[in-house]
């Protein structure tokens, strides 16, 4: 599959157009700038930088690495959700896929806590699938698709 880049756009985002024409934008990981990107499309990359680290050799001597960004694996929670893990100095965090994405691009003015996969498909992380609601509003989409039974609160 052929790819056609481009690091024109205003906000100095790379951004990746495959032959489907679907176009892929990557924005920083808050947290975590420098090191991870998410990706409209819902995929989690690390960033190619340089690190300083001891040498096999002589562990008193330092050296600068070139790390190459690759994209993150991912696997699925027994609740269905797409998770991956995070690394900077050596600490490891997890998180869900779906809410990195939402807080790279989606707005949230009213401050809400939760995101809904609009289509139920809880492994589709693209921002058209992504939507912010309150607890009650999730609750009540998962109802209307069947995916909970209606319980009076």
């Amino acid at each position: 599959m052929g790819l056609d880049i481009n690091t024109n756009d205003n906000n100095d985002n790379l951004i990746l157009k495959t032959k489907r024409m679907q176009t892929e934008i990557w924005k920083p990981i808050k947290e975590y700038q420098g090191y991870y990107e998410v990706s409209n499309l819902g995929r989690v990359r690390s960033i190619t930088r340089k690190i300083e680290r001891t040498t096999p050799n002589n562990p008193n001597k330092k050296a600068l690495y070139t790390y190459k960004g690759k994209l993150t694996p991912f696997w699925i929670t027994k609740k269905g959700y797409c998770r991956c893990t995070l690394n900077i100095n050596g600490i490891k965090k997890n998180h869900l896929v779906h809410q990195l994405v939402a807080r790279a691009f989606i707005d949230n003015p009213e401050n809400k806590k939760q995101i809904n996969h609009i289509n139920c498909v809880k492994t589709d992380n693209t921002v058209k699938n992504l939507e912010w609601v309150t607890n009650y509003e999730n609750y009540l989409h998962a109802v209307e698709n069947g995916l909970r039974y209606y319980q009076k609160i």
